[in-house]
């Protein structure tokens, strides 16, 4: 594609029905991509925009890291919300990983900022890289086609009260670092982009370049495209079984057995998923179609402490 960064940006964002008027928050961590997120959408148009940083408080220099983020918006006449959270300690407390932890939170504190400030619409810098790490972590998860399609240019979160907009999911990291070089465009480099200890940077540094090696070419628009048809085989299916189980608080053992084993699985994944369950893989969904063979009551337990239960024919959620 040869259109500007920013026309592929506000043509992505008009896709999904948002138009340079409307306000929007930024995910924005000060971090390379987004800051050329930011630079794209106000090229783009877009002036109503609010930043958005949440100090993770994991590294010394996070602090210094905020009141970058808060200059910039200062600068360039932009409302900012930031806010400091231990995620070390949530991780603790609600017996996740480190990982799984922070995305909670960030997606908590996009929330309050939208109900403060009357804006469901949150802006983050994914870009095709990102895309293909999610992939194939989530392959090697043993995720299903509706988890293998990756990240999607909208999602929602909260019953649709909060908006996720991800406009450079078709930007690879190699134009946004020429853009960068090109514009010298500052920003904050985060060391834990390095960090060995968090799976997808050794996605990023090792298994890809990996697969590289051994398939002896670039591998990376593969997976990405890999990654696109998936996800909207995976649309077309959820069309096909528009079912509302996910706003269930139990499932029907009568109706699970009555449909196809992949359409079970799905089901099931969209049941656990819409009771808030983190995750969520193919050995958990097994599990729980496993109650559908038992004749006693039975139970199996699925992360963070919860468990489901089997019981009078129904399917149900008991635990924290």
């Amino acid at each position: 594609m040869n259109l500007p960064l920013a026309e592929r940006v506000r043509e992505s964002l008009a896709a999904s029905g948002v138009e340079p008027e409307a306000p929007l928050l930024v995910g924005f961590s000060g971090g390379r991509d987004s800051v050329v997120l930011l630079e794209l959408l106000l090229q783009a148009g877009w002036k109503n925009l609010t930043l958005c940083h949440l100090d993770h408080g994991l590294r010394p220099e996070s602090a210094g890291d905020a009141a970058w983020a808060e200059r910039c918006a200062l600068e360039r006449g932009l409302a900012f919300r930031g806010q400091r959270v231990d995620v070390a300690a949530a991780a603790l407390a609600r017996r996740i990983g480190l990982e799984e932890a922070a995305r909670e939170m960030r997606y908590e504190f996009f929330s309050k900022i939208a109900d403060q400030v009357g804006c469901p619409r949150v802006v983050l810098g994914h870009h095709a890289d990102d895309q293909v790490e999610t992939f194939v972590f989530r392959l090697l998860r043993g995720s299903g086609s509706s988890g293998l399609g990756g990240m999607s240019p909208v999602s929602y979160r909260e019953e649709g009260k909060l908006v996720l907009l991800r406009p450079m999911l078709a930007i690879w990291r190699r134009e946004i670092n020429a853009l960068v070089e090109l514009a010298h465009i500052s920003f904050r480099e985060d060391v834990s982009n390095a960090d060995p200890r968090w799976t997808r940077n050794r996605i990023r540094h090792e298994l890809l370049p990996a697969m590289e090696r051994i398939m002896q070419r670039p591998v990376a628009e593969a997976l990405w495209r890999a990654a696109e048809l998936f996800r909207a085989e995976a649309a077309w299916m959820d069309a096909m079984d528009p079912t509302p189980e996910a706003e269930d608080r139990e499932l029907r053992v009568g109706d699970l057995r009555g449909v196809p084993l992949a359409v079970r699985r799905r089901r099931v994944l969209r049941w656990l998923r819409g009771q808030g369950v983190c995750e969520i893989g193919f050995n958990e969904v097994e599990r729980v179609l496993g109650l559908l063979g038992r004749i006693q009551p039975a139970r199996v337990n699925l992360p963070g402490g919860i468990f489901v239960r089997r019981r009078g024919g129904r399917i149900f959620l008991e635990g924290p």
